[in-house]
C-alpha cells in the first residue's frame, strides 16, 4: 500500500465486524468497544482519525471519512453512535447515544461538547417522572461553536449554536442561537452561511487550489473544478460544485489536500452512498414507547 493510504491502529478495536479505510488513524489510549464485550460493528471510513485516550461503548460505531474526535472524548450507550464524513469532534466531548445518535455529514461540535438522548437517575420507586431516551439526529452543516450542551432535540440543516449555549428547544434549519437556554439570535447576527451563486463558490475555490498549489507546486495541476475544464482525466481530482461532490482517486494531491483543508473545505465523493443510513432505533421500556 502506498504510504499515504497507510492506516496506523495504535489503540484497541474490539468488535464482530471492523471495517477500517485508508489512512486511518487511532491514537494510543483509544478503546472502541461494547458495552458488556464486543461491539458488533465499527466501521472507520478513509482518513479518519480518533484522538488518544477517547472511549466508545456502543454496539454499533461509525466514523465518516476525513472526521475526527479529538482527545479524552467518551462515546456510551445502548444504541448505535453514528457520525459521518467530514465532521469534527472537539476534545473532552461527550456524544451519548443511549436513545441512539445519528451525526450526518459536515457536522462540527466544538470543544467539551455534551449530547445528550436520554436522562435517567431519579427513583423510579419514588415516583421520579423524568426518565426517558430519544434519538438525536444532527443534520448536515450544524454547528455547535464549542462548550455546549445539546438536549435530545431537532437539530436542522445548516443551523449554528454559539459557544456556551444550553439547547433545550429544537434548532431550525439556517437559524443561530445562543445563551443558556439558548434563544434565536438570528436576527441579531445573521444566520451561518451567506447566499452564493454557483459562480462566487467556483471563484471562492478556484482561489483555494490555487494557494494550494502553490504552498505544494509538486500538486500542480492535479485538482481542478469540472465547471474550468472541457472533459477529464484519470488520476485527476475533479470538484463539482453544483453537487458538492468531487472524483474520488485517492492521489497523494488530492489526500493532502483535504487533510489541510477539512472541516473549512468539505466535500464528498461522487456516487457514493451515504456513509451510514440514519434511522431512530426501536426503543421501549416495559414494552411502551417512549414519547419525544
Amino acid at each position: 500500500m502506498k504510504q499515504h493510504l497507510e492506516s496506523h491502529i495504535a489503540g484497541t478495536i474490539d468488535a464482530d465486524d471492523v471495517q477500517i479505510g485508508r489512512g486511518v488513524t487511532v491514537e494510543e489510549g483509544v478503546l472502541i468497544t461494547g458495552n458488556d464485550g464486543p461491539a458488533q460493528r465499527v466501521a472507520l471510513g478513509d482518513f479518519s482519525y480518533v484522538g488518544r485516550e477517547t472511549r466508545i461503548l456502543a454496539p454499533e460505531f461509525c466514523l465518516g471519512d476525513y472526521s475526527k474526535i479529538h482527545a479524552h472524548s467518551f462515546g456510551h450507550g445502548a444504541h448505535p453512535l453514528r457520525i459521518g464524513r467530514n465532521c469534527w469532534i472537539g476534545g473532552n466531548t461527550v456524544l451519548d447515544s443511549m436513545g441512539g445518535l445519528d451525526i450526518a455529514d459536515n457536522v462540527g461540535i466544538g470543544n467539551q461538547s455534551q449530547l445528550w438522548s436520554h436522562i435517567q437517575f431519579g427513583d423510579v420507586i419514588e415516583g421520579c417522572r423524568f426518565r426517558s431516551q430519544t434519538y438525536l439526529y444532527v443534520q448536515e452543516d450544524a454547528w455547535l461553536v464549542g462548550h455546549c450542551i445539546l438536549s435530545p432535540v431537532e437539530v436542522g440543516r445548516r443551523s449554528m449554536a454559539l459557544v456556551g449555549s444550553v439547547i433545550t428547544r429544537d434548532m431550525e434549519e439556517d437559524h443561530v442561537y445562543a445563551g443558556v437556554p439558548a434563544t434565536d439570535v438570528t436576527a441579531k447576527v445573521g444566520p451561518q452561511f451567506s447566499r452564493r451563486t454557483l459562480e462566487e463558490k467556483t471563484e471562492a475555490l478556484r482561489s483555494v487550489l490555487q494557494k494550494f498549489e502553490e504552498e505544494c507546486p509538486q500538486f500542480k495541476g492535479q485538482l481542478r473544478i469540472i465547471h474550468d475544464v472541457d472533459g477529464t482525466e484519470d488520476g485527476i481530482t475533479y470538484f463539482d460544485l453544483s453537487d458538492r461532490t468531487y472524483v474520488q482517486t485517492h492521489s497523494p494531491a488530492e489526500v493532502a489536500f483535504f487533510r489541510s483543508h477539512v472541516p473549512l473545505v468539505k466535500f464528498t465523493p461522487k456516487g457514493s452512498p451515504p456513509f451510514y443510513q440514519p434511522g431512530p432505533p426501536d426503543i421501549s421500556h416495559n414494552g411502551t414507547p417512549q414519547p419525544r
